[in-house]
């Protein structure tokens, strides 16, 4: 866990460029900090004097918020960094929890303008898991995969240009 700021309205200088507001105009950064607290299990102070401005952004909000409390306690579990974030290649936190049914989380990001088609390798050792994984991409279907001898798997992952997306591991 730890503690964010989220300045939607400008909060001791900074001006524009540290400023979200008008909320519709900069939707591709309010989500990307949504989802980045959010899958963090990071519980942020947004600052400001509205969480959304139009239908779009509340909608925005809205799905971002059911999605966390959807996954809310793997989120809220113990963190590896498999990649620590630099800015010039993809990044992924995965969440782990041998205690519940959802045993991990990958959140995977590209910060980059490239696409980006790499193999993941996702150390579940703190899982509880040992021999097979079924991991499902967002809300698709599960894939089984076999944990080698490290209890690791490897998974293949497409990435857009700053985009991000998630694992869910069984």
């Amino acid at each position: 866990m730890g503690w964010m700021f989220v300045p939607l309205v400008e909060y001791h200088g900074g001006g524009e460029a540290a400023t979200l507001e008008p909320l519709s105009e900069h939707l591709d950064a309010y989500e990307a900090h949504l989802i980045q607290n959010f899958g963090a299990g990071v519980q942020a102070c947004y600052r400001g004097t509205r969480l959304y401005d139009t239908e779009v952004t509340k909608r925005l909000v809205k799905e971002t918020v059911n999605w966390y409390k959807k996954y809310r306690d793997i989120l809220n579990s113990d963190i590896i960094h498999v990649r620590r974030p630099d800015g010039r290649d993809w990044d992924c936190t995965l969440h782990v929890n041998p205690w519940l049914g959802q045993k991990g989380f990958a959140m995977v990001y590209n910060p980059t303008n490239e696409t980006l088609d790499k193999r993941l390798v996702l150390p579940l050792y703190f899982t509880g898991l040992s021999e097979k994984a079924k991991i499902r991409k967002k809300e698709g279907k599960a894939i089984t995969y076999s944990l080698d001898r490290n209890y690791r798997v490897e998974i293949p992952v497409t990435l857009a240009p700053k985009s991000f997306t998630w694992f869910v591991i069984e």
